[in-house]
């Protein structure tokens, strides 16, 4: 595919970035919950729809053309602003100077404020764009980039976000192409980072509405009357089925749907609580992603299967088996969890949280805290509102009662200029919880520990 681009074909002219108008906002969102919270990334698009960003700057003789990487002589103790490296690759790209927002390719240490950049890391800079021979936003990109540390090297500056929403991951532009399975979209200047390798780029989304209208429909009609039959006949019940996929590849998809016309059952894009079948994609370790999906699964005691289930359902032309197919770790390690959950349910026993009771301190992504709250009463935990509630509720309530949680979030903040200010932010965190926690005598807590208990669908230690 065009948009999918792998290796030093993501090196390609810049004039394609200056051309083009940065109008497109990032609608993804991700299923997968995990331990990060919902948020905007890095690489967001905020610009303004009304400005004229179809440039002519590759025409203009005004403009000094960068020079090819071998041909050029940095000047001495050049450091790129974003990447902090001061080395040219052909993964780099030369190094460009920048002044009030025009290249200086003359007397640049006459000038004062340069900003020195690799050209591979200012197409890549999410919200840089060139109008007419001036460079737009490249100071405040900077200053963004140095709150964000790389998530391959640890250093900030990281200016490229993956695409998804909900993935906190950035990388300066050189790492991220040290990372094999980054995959890159060169018409949007977009990357996705290895964990949502799966997720469909814009371009991408199209293309599949098309696919989806000239091949899915044909393909999966019409049946044979053996098939009908059999799969009407079939005591298992797949017309009940709802099947819902997680975290699936754009293959897996099809299949999934293929699969469903064939045998009469529906597939739903996103959680119910009447899905029968969650059908997740694992990695090479047979791991599944930690998503939404999941662990709302694991809570309500439905299958967790991989695509191979489908794939034999298929091949046998009726139901097969499920318990082979079921998934039985999670990618934060978490063994045993799917069947856990079906067991419980199926034996009737009590909830999850059945008893506990459940207090959000401090600060959460309002997306996230809903759905953390969403999990902890599908597991039979009590939601408490406010701090008053609480120090009535732990009052009242009988030392043989499981006890009042205080929960807190033990996620790094994004933004933190300095690692010292990450640190006494998560400390004030816990010292928080800690307080209100002693005052009235109950337990202060990860946000963690939830997501690890429905993980592995058992009360862990806590945090």
């Amino acid at each position: 595919m065009r948009c999918t681009v792998v290796g030093e074909d993501i090196f390609h002219e810049r004039d394609m970035k200056r051309q083009k108008k940065l109008n497109y906002g990032l609608s993804e969102s991700l299923e997968s919950h995990g331990h990060s919270q919902q948020r905007y990334p890095s690489s967001e698009i905020v610009a303004n729809s009304n400005c004229n960003l179809e440039n002519k700057i590759c025409e203009s003789p005004s403009v000094a053309q960068p020079k090819a990487v071998t041909d050029q002589h940095p000047l001495k103790e050049s450091v790129c602003a974003f990447c902090h490296s001061p080395k040219t690759t052909e993964r780099t790209g030369p190094f460009m100077y920048y002044a009030n927002g025009k290249e200086v390719v003359e007397n640049v240490t006459s000038l004062p404020k340069v900003i020195c950049v690799h050209s591979k890391c200012i197409e890549w800079t999410p919200q840089v764009y060139y109008v007419g021979d001036i460079i737009q936003n490249l100071d405040t990109e900077v200053a963004r980039a140095a709150k964000l540390k790389c998530s391959s090297c640890g250093m900030k500056g990281a200016a490229l976000g993956c695409y998804v929403k909900s993935c906190r991951r950035s990388y300066h532009v050189p790492c991220a192409f040290e990372i094999q399975d980054c995959r890159w979209d060169r018409d949007e200047f977009v990357m996705l980072c290895p964990i949502h390798k799966s997720v469909k780029f814009p371009s991408e989304k199209s293309k599949s509405r098309k696919h989806v209208r000239r091949e899915v429909y044909p393909e999966t009609s019409p049946l044979t009357t053996e098939q009908l039959s059999f799969w009407a006949r079939s005591s298992d019940g797949p017309k009940e089925w709802i099947l819902s996929g997680s975290a699936l590849s754009s293959e897996e998809k099809y299949m999934l749907v293929k699969f469903a016309n064939m045998c009469g059952a529906t597939v739903c894009k996103f959680w119910k609580p009447n899905v029968t079948h969650v059908v997740a994609t694992i990695d090479e370790k047979g791991a599944c992603t930690r998503t939404m999906k999941v662990l709302m699964a694991i809570l309500s005691g439905k299958w967790i299967l991989t695509i191979d289930w489908v794939k034999a359902c298929i091949a046998a032309n009726g139901p097969v088996n499920e318990e082979p197919y079921e998934i039985t770790l999670d990618n934060y390690g978490c063994c045993g969890g799917p069947k856990a959950g079906r067991l419980r349910v199926s034996t009737d026993a009590p909830k999850l949280f059945d008893g506990f009771k459940f207090y959000l301190s401090g600060d959460f992504m309002p997306t996230y805290k809903s759905d953390l709250l969403d999990l902890v009463e599908k597991a039979g935990g009590t939601i408490i509102q406010s701090k008053e509630q609480l120090v009535q509720q732990t009052r009242a309530a009988q030392e043989t009662q499981p006890p009042s949680l205080v929960v807190y979030n033990c996620e790094p903040p994004q933004g933190c200029m300095f690692e010292e200010e990450e640190s006494s932010i998560l400390q004030q965190r816990l010292a928080e919880a800690e307080d209100l926690a002693k005052q009235i005598g109950c337990q202060a807590i990860q946000h963690t520990w939830i997501l690890e208990s429905i993980a592995a669908c058992k009360l862990v230690p806590f945090c």
